[in-house]
């Protein structure tokens, strides 16, 4: 899979994260993402006691070269301004996928948007099961899930997450 493509939609550019942009990134998104835990499935996470543009540089850093079955994409809105982070960690078939907007660019349907593009993507280039995982009891998250055409499962994972799955397009 590597880096990824850019994905387009209507309101929209996700742009693939590299190591060599992975800092600006960060100083683009640090401060709009304090306070959020950004896929912590995914291993990144924004330490809100230190400084956070450090702490969200030194994941997507990592992220970025951590191999083909992991892509990061910078979610962009059509002002050019970063509104937040999408990422796919690839396992053979699966896919988990994930999706955090900053605060300031909350309900405005960013999140369905990029999420549906990107699920849309992976189902195109071959026949991948897309997963999501949704903490219990997280009423925005299942909305979104909803909304991207995910249905839950029984599976609930002992740190309390439930996966949810996109049924492949007939």
């Amino acid at each position: 899979m590597g880096e990824g493509p850019t994905l387009t939609t209507l309101r929209l550019l996700a742009l693939p994260l590299t190591v060599w942009n992975a800092g600006f990134v960060a100083e683009e998104l640090g401060p709009l993402l304090v306070g959020t835990h950004l896929h912590r499935v995914q291993g990144i996470t924004v330490d809100v006691t230190g400084d956070p543009t450090e702490a969200l540089r030194r994941a997507l850093r990592r992220r970025a070269s951590a191999g083909r079955g992991v892509m990061t994409w910078t979610v962009r809105g059509d002002d050019s301004a970063a509104v937040g982070l999408l990422a796919v960690d690839a396992f053979g078939r699966r896919a988990l996928v994930s999706v955090s907007i900053g605060r300031p660019y909350r309900r405005h349907g960013y999140a369905t948007e990029v999420l549906r593009a990107l699920a849309g993507w992976l189902e195109f280039h071959g026949s991948v099961l897309v997963e999501a995982r949704l903490r219990m009891g997280d009423r925005t998250g299942e909305r979104l899930a909803v909304a991207t055409a995910f249905v839950p499962t029984s599976i609930v994972l002992p740190d309390g997450w439930r996966v949810w799955y996109r049924p492949p397009p007939s």
